[in-house]
């Protein structure tokens, strides 16, 4: 079986903050061609071909709290992957949107999905609430599984999925609860990692899970996130892990150049692969991977140092195949 390897190109911002040449910054619309330009570097000038292209949905909560007040709004990501499948024929990979699902019900949400298909597009991954206790005025009106179930009964045709957050203790039930929900077929993007040791034993817990429940494994496919460290300050990162400092921030002390960060992060996530490979095939879990720039352009507009290197570890995992 070959190495199943998604790429994350999320939607730009439609107005986002860019340092000019003179140092000043302001605030400026965002494109969709944004998006398809990084895409065409992937699969033109970097010349790969990967099992799909994913678009991470952004939650206006969430998003609050990681950023404060600053305006940013992401473009809609069915109408994104639509857009980059469009503009890509030549491409036969999946286009997988997230989409945050908690905020209507199940069925005033379907129409969506019809869209969606109605251009040829049947994958999408389902994402929660960003927080257990909503914001004040908010109302979560579904859960990941009622979504999940209500697809699969309703367009079955669809590959469903969701976020895999390895860090919490009960995630292997988690899992195999949404599992059933889809109808016994779900793929698990998984969180990025700072670390393998955790990574590692949730594999084997997720595994024994699953036999233990006497849930078949070949339906199940789990995609480890492998994130590029590109930013001095990596706060950022943590607090995408929830966490107050990265478990892997002695390797990157003392490294001053954002290209020895980088070149870090490709050595680091290659043993992270390695070893989670391993772990998948010692208990039956399909592992694949999904490597998350997270930076798409740098202050001036340009596709980021990060996205070149997301190419780079992707050959080299081609390589472990």
């Amino acid at each position: 079986m070959a190495l199943r390897l998604f790429i994350e190109n999320p939607p730009p911002f439609k107005k986002h903050r860019r340092r000019l040449e003179d140092g000043t910054k302001t605030t400026v619309d965002g494109s969709m061609e944004e998006g398809l330009e990084a895409i065409r570097f992937y699969l033109d000038d970097a010349k790969l071909q990967p099992t799909g292209f994913h678009h991470s949905d952004i939650d206006p909560i969430e998003s609050k709290k990681l950023r404060g007040d600053v305006p940013l709004t992401r473009f809609e990501t069915f109408d994104y992957a639509c857009y980059l499948k469009q503009h890509t024929p030549d491409f036969n990979g999946l286009w997988i949107p997230h989409h945050v699902g908690v905020y209507q019900t199940p069925a005033e949400q379907a129409p969506a999905f019809e869209e969606l298909a109605a251009c040829g597009i049947h994958d999408a991954v389902i994402v929660g609430v960003p927080t257990d206790e909503p914001a004040p005025g908010v109302t979560y009106k579904a859960g990941v599984g009622d979504v999940l179930g209500y697809l699969t009964e309703h367009q079955p045709d669809f590959t469903l999925g969701c976020i895999g957050i390895h860090l919490r203790p009960d995630e292997p039930e988690r899992i195999a609860a949404k599992y059933r929900a889809a109808g016994g077929r779900l793929r698990v993007m998984g969180q990025f990692l700072d670390e393998a040791d955790q990574a590692v034993d949730f594999i084997a817990r997720l595994g024994e899970h699953f036999k233990r429940e006497e849930l078949d494994l070949s339906g199940l496919e789990y995609n480890v996130g492998l994130a590029i460290f590109g930013l001095k300050n990596r706060g950022f990162y943590a607090g995408l892990l929830q966490k107050d400092g990265l478990d892997c921030e002695d390797r990157f002390t003392g490294l001053e150049k954002q290209s020895q960060r980088i070149e870090e992060s490709v050595r680091m996530n290659l043993e992270f692969a390695e070893r989670l490979l391993e772990a998948g095939h010692q208990h039956g879990v399909d592992v694949g991977f999904s490597i998350q720039p997270l930076i798409e352009r740098t202050g001036k507009g340009k596709l980021h140092p990060a996205v070149h290197a997301a190419a780079d570890l992707a050959h080299k995992l081609e390589a472990l195949d």
